[in-house]
């Protein structure tokens, strides 16, 4: 699908389908071969196909050709079931008009051209368009990051602050939503370090008729970058306390139930040891043939656990 957008006079962007000629911005979402191409001849510029977008190594997603700076950038997209989606999209900056090339939908290419008249950055050419769409960008990452967060506190409520202990179900549960969430901040720290490295390129290939707000731009939005990359640091280490925690817990019930069953192994050894002496039947054993024998083997039995018992629970070991 092709979508144009080109400035309204309240500083918003209209939307239109299909290639106009007046567009600032030319988003192509999940397009065919054809689509590609018609775009790239109405533009004059050679866009990537998608195989080049998803082969393309770190250190070549960023570069200029002719008058246009490609930049390609790894973004998340959630669904309405909090799974994600993560694939590059690329922008092509030139002096007339951006294009962006997607396969998966972040919502930010959906929720910028409705706010781009409340946004903090004019759409008067196609490189501050860049800006106001880098800065949705940010902020819906930013929002991401709070949703993981409210998600780790949830399942770390769910667990520490649970009383008795925790069924075997539940604490599979939290660890998968651990794992997920833990994927999640991966993946948005991968894409804040895509964002990083394009603000950077762009800093350094400035555009012709560039006015004094770009550079303050850059600079806002890479501050904005840097703040979220440290908050992603900051749940990583959250995610591996937490995750520390579940294993130390786990570990503590495991040695519950190991000890239990070594005392009761304990407790059982004596008996089986006198058991298995008077379980021999030689001749000359002594209560074999006495009415009473087997008796006093079972007395004897009870009372080396009665004393194995009392002994464990003197050392505070029951």
């Amino acid at each position: 699908m092709i979508e144009s957008f080109k400035p309204d006079p309240k500083g918003g962007l209209i939307r239109s389908e299909g290639v106009a000629g007046d567009a600032l911005w030319i988003d192509l979402s999940d397009p065919t071969p054809e689509e590609l191409a018609h775009v790239a001849e109405a533009t004059g510029t050679e866009l990537p196909a998608r195989e080049d977008m998803e082969e393309i190594e770190l250190s070549s997603r960023l570069y200029r050709k002719g008058a246009t700076d490609f930049m390609t950038l790894v973004l998340p997209a959630l669904s309405e079931s909090t799974s994600h989606h993560v694939a590059p999209v690329t922008f092509a900056l030139g002096p007339d008009r951006l294009v962006t090339i997607r396969y998966h939908s972040p919502r930010p290419f959906r929720t910028y051209p409705e706010r781009a008249a409340q946004s903090p950055y004019d759409t008067g050419t196609p490189r501050e368009v860049l800006f106001g769409l880098m800065d949705e960008i940010i902020d819906r990452l930013a929002d991401i990051l709070e949703l993981t967060d409210g998600r780790i506190e949830e399942v770390s409520r769910g667990l520490f602050q649970a009383e008795g202990q925790i069924e075997t179900q539940d604490m599979r549960s939290a660890l998968a939503t651990l794992g997920q969430a833990g994927a999640l901040v991966s993946d948005v720290r991968n894409s804040l370090v895509t964002i990083e490295r394009a603000l950077g390129f762009l800093n350094r290939t400035p555009a012709t008729g560039d006015g004094p707000k770009a550079p303050r731009a850059l600079k806002v939005l890479s501050s904005d970058v840097t703040s979220l990359a440290e908050h992603a640091g900051f749940l990583n280490q959250k995610l591996s306390l937490i995750l520390d925690t579940v294993f130390g817990l786990t570990t503590i019930e495991q040695n519950a139930v190991t000890k239990t069953f070594s005392l009761v192994a304990v407790l059982f050894l004596p008996p089986t040891l006198i058991g298995a002496i008077f379980g021999m039947n030689f001749n000359w054993m002594p209560w074999l043939h006495t009415s009473w024998g087997f008796a006093a083997s079972l007395v004897t039995m009870a009372l080396s656990s009665l004393l194995s018992y009392l002994y464990f629970r003197w050392k505070n070991l029951l």
